[in-house]
């Protein structure tokens, strides 16, 4: 889990008087992995029967704190609703369905939030498999299903005309994000680039779409490499991708991050790079004189979140975040947590929290994002959020440039 302030994790007692405090972190357990946790203020918000939404995320095993991060931003987000008074003159709770990232425990505790909890929406799932797996759940049970993690675009497809109009995705799909680098790069006078991924299949498929993305904007294609699993000794990588002679690299890793930089620092190749990858952990793998003569100036890369954005209600937001749980908030936190206002802000304006009226109202919202733009949706229930550009400035990383992922 994460080593900051640990989630909500009591039962409020019934046999004294309440505290705020009950009132603030109250957590209630459904069948050892359904969690409901909600705050309710004021003596009115007190007696009246909860809003419900459903959440189903990682709370248990390896991936653990993933799902408290998405937490941690829920209940943020709580917080401060139902310290304004909540919705419909109620408060808000959130019941918590731990997936664990295994379809075989996702289907049946999500499930339980539609059977016995009665949620009118569910906002989930991380991880993929799972969303993948309560697809046809949430629809069967005609409740929406707000995918504010899971990035395929696949979901997509999958989703508002011609398919599940109960999905609703809010994070920028894979296509979303190497669109907005393809125009990125385009804006800058390149005019091909060299593909270089690791072996996985969330790397697959942004390969797949900067392909598509850069020759839809008239940019060549010079190479299109898969990074082997365990790959040592990345030389041969890059002497095949220096002979196309592109103007710029995409890379997409991650666990070949520092291998590749390392490659990169000992190939003497001075073409830039950009693409997904973690920024800081490029920077820790090349040596200091590498840096300090400019080896990484050009460095570059494209994020759907960072807490580095330069907008008074991101770092409001991230503010917030780091004052209550002691930590820096990850893109899982920021796309639940604004999820979570979504959410709420439909049954407001559907005046009421039935399935069939919340879906009605996400699908005509205009909420504004912290990150600027809207999260209008598509013909295929899907929004597009600003994406970000990351550079270096004073050896950080910082934006540089804010992209809409549209060529």
């Amino acid at each position: 889990m994460d080593k900051g302030r640990p989630a909500p994790s009591y039962t409020a007692a019934y046999n004294r008087p309440p505290t705020l405090r009950d009132f603030m972190t109250r957590i209630s357990v459904l069948a050892l992995s359904v969690l409901g946790s909600g705050l309710l203020c004021g003596s009115l918000a007190r007696a009246a029967e909860p809003v419900k939404i459903g959440i189903t995320t990682i709370l248990s095993g390896p991936m653990a704190d993933r799902g408290q991060s998405e937490q941690y931003g829920a209940q943020l987000a709580l917080d401060h609703i139902n310290q304004t008074g909540g919705v419909l003159g109620r408060p808000v709770e959130a019941f918590y369905a731990d997936n664990a990232c295994k379809p075989d425990i996702g289907v049946p505790a999500t499930k339980r939030l539609l059977d016995e909890v009665h949620v009118p929406v569910v906002i989930g799932a991380l991880c993929t498999p799972v969303t993948h797996a309560i697809k046809p759940l949430m629809a069967q049970a005609k409740v929406p299903l707000v995918i504010a993690t899971s990035a395929g675009q696949d979901f997509v497809d999958a989703s508002g005309v011609g398919g599940n109009d109960y999905l609703f995705k809010t994070i920028p799909s894979e296509v979303d994000i190497m669109r907005g680098l393809a125009h990125w790069l385009k804006s800058r006078g390149v005019k091909s680039i060299a593909v270089v991924a690791d072996d996985g299949e969330f790397q697959h498929a942004n390969a797949i779409a900067i392909v598509k993305a850069a020759k839809d904007a008239g940019m060549a294609v010079t190479a299109d490499e898969t990074i082997p699993k365990d790959t040592k000794e990345f030389g041969p990588i890059f002497d095949k991708i220096k002979g196309g002679a592109p103007a710029e690299v995409v890379a997409i890793l991650g666990p070949s991050t520092a291998g590749f930089f390392k490659g990169y620092e000992a190939s003497g190749w001075k073409v830039p790079v950009t693409g997904r990858f973690d920024l800081a952990s490029a920077l820790a793998a090349v040596s200091p004189s590498f840096r300090d003569a400019g080896g990484v100036a050009e460095l570059t890369g494209i994020a759907v979140f960072t807490p580095a954005l330069d907008r008074p209600e991101v770092q409001e937001f991230v503010s917030a975040y780091k004052a209550h749980y002691g930590l820096v908030p990850t893109q899982r936190s920021f796309f639940v947590f604004e999820a979570t206002y979504l959410v709420v802000d439909a049954i407001k304006r559907a005046g009421s929290d039935q399935p069939e009226a919340i879906k009605t109202a996400l699908k005509t919202t205009t909420m504004p994002s912290r990150l600027g733009g809207t999260y209008a949706p598509d013909d295929h229930n899907h929004a597009h959020t600003p994406l970000q550009i990351l550079g270096l400035r004073d050896g950080k990383p910082a934006v540089i440039a804010i992209e809409q992922g549209t060529l």
